[in-house]
């Protein structure tokens, strides 16, 4: 663990390193010729580190807003409160999955799991994450993204809690909670292509789901480095229940984060409805009711 962790982080930072330093290419022409792409791209080299400034580069140089194209697109994402509060979520979730994910045989082993029965867990995991994969586009249809998500974390937080209270030498009761994951998996997923796709700009989704999938990746990375240290610590219950906690916490910010952006979206509707001006006959109906109320 403690060297898989760094290695793990050391590997995401390359990852968004090289993706960063690869969109400073964006603005260069391409061409069908090989040959000359090569010079266009040299040339473009060359001019690293002159000034900007000078004629011969600027047609190599692309613009500012292309070259933090990465952290523009992901400074977008946040940008808004359902926006943070949904990647703040995705990421809570993500550090109770890598847990769950990587550490969880070690905690049936202390249960008397044999290795055939977590082998079959894994089996009724995938059995449930299939036919929801399936009725995927169903389900954003009916759900939509973030209740997608709210259903994932319920059913991690189901999940993990109920490991805790599994008796010793019971591990054939771990099979009525194994289908949860493959609901959290399977929701979860879903969900996070769709939030990517929607807030993305035309031709860049793919762009969008690798700098949310790096973001959440990094939940994994603390999640996992937190949760072997609790439970060499205080145990693997309190690890599972404590990540239940995180991942209910992650459920209550996007909750609130969906209702204010709702409250937001009705406040916008309200300003643009336009003004009814009232015709002869309504102003005919009130004048007759304030007559009829005076009489009275």
């Amino acid at each position: 663990m403690l060297l898989s962790a760094p290695l793990a982080f050391l590997y995401c930072l390359a990852t968004i390193t090289i993706f960063t330093a690869n969109t400073r290419n964006i603005g260069i022409s391409k061409t069908t010729n090989d040959a000359v792409s090569e010079n266009i791209v040299e040339a473009s080299h060359s001019c690293l580190g002159v000034d900007e400034s000078d004629p011969k580069c600027q047609q190599y140089i692309p613009d500012k807003s292309k070259r933090n194209f990465t952290w523009l697109l992901l400074l977008s994402m946040c940008s808004t409160v359902y926006g943070a509060g949904y990647i703040f979520s995705s990421v809570a979730l993500s550090m109770g999955t890598s847990v769950v994910e990587s550490l969880i045989f070690l905690f049936f082993e202390t249960l008397g799991s044999t290795s055939t029965m977590c082998g079959l867990t894994v089996a009724v995991t995938v059995m449930f994450e299939i036919p929801i994969f399936q009725l995927a586009p169903k389900l954003l249809e009916i759900f939509g993204p973030e209740k997608l998500q709210e259903i994932a974390c319920m059913a991690y937080i189901t999940r993990v809690v109920g490991y805790t209270f599994i008796p010793q030498n019971r591990m054939w009761m771990v099979l009525f909670l194994e289908p949860l994951h493959g609901v959290t998996y399977a929701c979860a997923k879903t969900s996070q292509v769709e939030f990517a796709a929607r807030l993305a700009p035309k031709g860049y989704e793919s762009s969008s789901q690798g700098i949310l999938s790096s973001v959440i990746g990094v939940g994994s990375l603390i999640g996992l480095s937190l949760g072997g240290w609790v439970e060499d610590t205080l145990g693997a219950k309190v690890m599972y229940r404590g990540f239940a906690m995180v991942a209910l916490v992650g459920l209550i910010v996007l909750f609130i984060a969906g209702k204010l952006h709702g409250k937001s979206i009705e406040s916008k509707h309200e300003e643009k409805k336009p003004l009814v001006l009232p015709t002869h006959t309504t102003k005919t109906n009130y004048d007759s009711a304030i007559s009829t109320g005076e009489e009275t």
